[in-house]
Parts: C-alpha cells; sequence; structure tokens
C-alpha cells in the first residue's frame, strides 16, 4: 500500500536525478516476490561493512510504520500550536503543544515532571531516567514512581 502510495512522488524524485529506466516494471522491494532477497542483501551489505546501524534522528511515519528519508518529510515550521490532517489519521492531529506529566514518586512526597509531545506514549512508559550528576534529581536515585 505505501508504495502504491508513495510511488508517483518517488519516481518523480527519481526523474529530477536524471534516471532513464523502463517504468512499466516498476517494482518495490519489499513486495513479496523480492522481500528475501532485500533482506539477504541488506544482510551481505551488513557483515561486509557496506551498511551500518548508529543512535541518530531518524524520520519515523507511525503511519507507515517504517522510517522514511528526508526528501519524503513535509518540513513545517509552526509558530504555534497547530492542528494537521496527517495520512492514516481519520482526525487532525496537534503538532507544536507540550505536554506536561508528573509522575508520584512511592514512598516520598515528592514528583517527577516530564513534558512531551507525544501523550498517548505515557501508557506505555515503564521507566523515567534522570542524569545520574544532576543535582536536582540525586534524591530520585533508586526510586520507583
Amino acid at each position: 500500500k505505501w508504495a502504491e502510495e508513495c510511488s508517483a512522488r518517488i519516481c518523480d524524485q527519481l526523474k529530477k536525478t536524471g534516471c532513464s529506466v523502463d517504468w512499466d516494471r516498476m517494482s518495490f522491494s519489499l513486495d513479496p516476490p523480492r522481500r528475501a532477497a532485500t533482506v539477504e542483501a541488506f544482510v551481505r551489505l551488513f557483515n561486509a561493512g557496506k551498511v551500518s546501524r548508529s543512535m541518530r534522528l531518524v524520520n519515523w511515519c507511525c503511519s507507515l510504520r517504517s522510517a522514511i528519508s528526508d526528501i519524503e518529510v513535509e518540513h513545517l515550521e509552526l509558530e504555534k500550536a497547530t492542528r494537521l490532517r496527517v495520512p492514516g489519521y481519520d482526525k487532525e492531529v496537534e503538532f507544536g503543544y507540550l505536554y506536561e506529566f508528573a509522575y508520584k514518586v512511592t514512598d516520598l512526597e515528592a514528583e517527577v515532571v516530564v513534558a512531551t509531545t507525544r501523550p498517548e506514549t505515557i501508557l506505555g512508559d515503564t521507566a523515567v531516567a534522570v542524569h545520574p550528576d544532576d543535582p536536582r534529581y540525586r534524591h530520585l536515585h533508586g526510586k520507583r514512581l
């Protein structure tokens, strides 16, 4: 489905780079007939040191459940909280708003306030990390929330 929805954009990007190909034979590398070969190729390239994994920012698409390239991202500068239509969602999604949430500390009259732009992920939280050298949180080391 993703390939069908994005194929026109991908083909346009390829044409802009000067590719001259037989567009009638176009296919997607993760279609069932090619999926195993694609995985095998990436494993071989990884084992040969040609492809690497690293810790860096990626563009994750929740709708596609996949990382997407920088050229597939529509960058928007928002001056304030804004509701926008997002592919794969029935309702508009709010962007540019920072939610604060307080976790109560067990056995202490204290709380830890965290901020997120994605409040829907709070229910999946399993831990809160603080910098070990930050004196503001030293009293919370080893505590449970």
